[in-house]
């Protein structure tokens, strides 16, 4: 199997070269980044406050306090409307512009700081390398952006103490120190977010096998449904082939023998369906076939199992109905069948159907058994003149089924 090899990420920036990637990439850790931005933000404007309170200790209500006061809380005031935007525009925190102009707009106050406050040097400078280290550990965003942040802090801070007199000789040592901290805050952040895209191409690629997996599955669920589809179902009509047929009566009888309840069969084929074929075509005929598997589906009860055995004959499982209620269900289906006709454009076909009822006996196990007395029945409706439901008595010769209000008689006379 071929592995493809993980996307290239970029030594310096620490992001993907390919724009796309790279893109997907922050959509999917812009809610996290953005909740982590705000955090930070929050903990940013409490300290700039807090810090106010040394300050006023130091220097009392004096121009120097209301200066850096009035930079703290102009901080505060960018800070928190920021934090509060970040909670519906989350795609801008892992751009890091918004995490650099706020870095870049919170450097100058220690800038002035240092100015304003000399004695203070070694603290300011100390609380500038624990920034330059922060900025990239604590607060989310680009580690190529934090880096020109670091810069200029560094160049800023040397700037400012330069003015203040200190011996331009201590420039590169100072320079030194406030670089040491930015440069492990940026190989410290580079790696981890190398390792974050790392994890999120396995994590997608994991994702989409996944998915991939559940699509096959699918996919061999539905091959097997269909192929348990085919080997259950009559090609033409949809209705059950005489395997499935046969395994449904069986069940059936199974049923019917632990729970006591009559079970029947009917069996019934169309009348001149030869003549259909002969006169209109197979096409037509086979039109036909449909037309009847769907009425038949329409006509019995829900429990009862259509099934084509072959050519125009069909076969009816009636669980629980006794040989009259199965009679009478047969008997909507004649007269449903012959109500309506098939129409083929100007073409229209009337049908009729002859039916033979039996009522399984204790003593038949097979479904052949109970189908050969049915069949013996249909025959004796074709002799009768078709287009009738015959019952196949226990004993005695089958008998026409007859509408209440008609006596029902035995079958005689030559077929016609």
């Amino acid at each position: 199997m071929q592995i493809t090899p993980l996307p290239h990420i970029s030594l310096w920036r620490a992001e993907f070269t390919d724009p796309a990637t790279e893109h997907a990439y922050r959509a999917d850790v812009q809610h996290r980044m953005a909740r982590q931005l705000r955090t930070a933000l929050w903990v940013w404007a409490a300290l700039m406050l807090l810090f106010a309170v040394p300050d006023y200790q130091a220097l009392g209500p004096s121009p120097v306090f209301w200066t850096l006061f009035a930079y703290r809380a102009a901080t505060v005031l960018v800070l928190l409307p920021t934090a509060y935007v970040l909670r519906t525009r989350t795609h801008l925190a892992p751009q890091g512009y918004v995490a650099m102009g706020l870095e870049l707009a919170g450097f100058p106050f220690f800038f002035l700081f240092l100015l304003l406050r000399p004695e203070m040097r070694v603290w300011t400078v100390g609380m500038v390398m624990v920034l330059n280290l922060s900025l990239f550990i604590f607060l989310p965003g680009r580690v190529v952006l934090g880096a020109w942040v670091a810069l200029f802090s560094i160049l800023g801070t040397v700037a400012t103490s330069m003015l203040r007199g200190s011996d331009p000789a201590l420039a590169p040592g100072l320079a030194m120190l406030l670089t040491l901290p930015a440069v492990v805050g940026f190989v410290s952040a580079n790696r981890l977010q190398r390792v974050q895209r790392q994890e999120f191409v396995v994590r997608t690629r994991l994702q989409q096998a996944n998915a991939a997996l559940q699509d096959e599955i699918a996919r061999g669920n539905a091959l097997q449904a269909e192929l348990q589809r085919q080997a259950t179902t009559d090609p033409l009509t949809g209705l059950f082939n005489r395997r499935e047929f046969g395994r449904r009566f069986a069940l059936d009888l199974a049923r019917a023998d632990r729970d006591g309840h009559p079970f029947s069969v009917a069996l019934f084929d169309l009348d001149h369906f030869k003549q259909i074929n002969d006169q209109h075509g197979h096409a037509a005929g086979d039109d036909v076939l449909r037309h009847v598997a769907r009425l038949a589906q329409d006509c019995f009860r829900n429990i009862d199992s259509v099934g084509r055995m072959g050519g125009e004959e069909f076969a009816v499982l009636l669980p629980g109905a006794s040989l009259l209620d199965a009679a009478a269900v047969a008997q909507r289906f004649v007269q449903r069948l012959a109500a309506t006709p098939v129409e083929q454009g100007e073409l229209t076909i009337h049908l009729t159907a002859t039916l033979g009822v039996a009522q399984r006996l204790p003593s038949e196990r097979l479904l052949d058994d109970v189908l050969q007395r049915a069949d013996a029945a249909l025959y004796e409706g074709k002799r009768a003149g078709r287009h009738c439901v015959m019952l196949a008595m226990p004993h005695g010769p089958a008998r026409r089924h007859a509408p209440p209000s008609q006596p029902a008689v035995a079958s005689a006379g030559p077929a016609s």
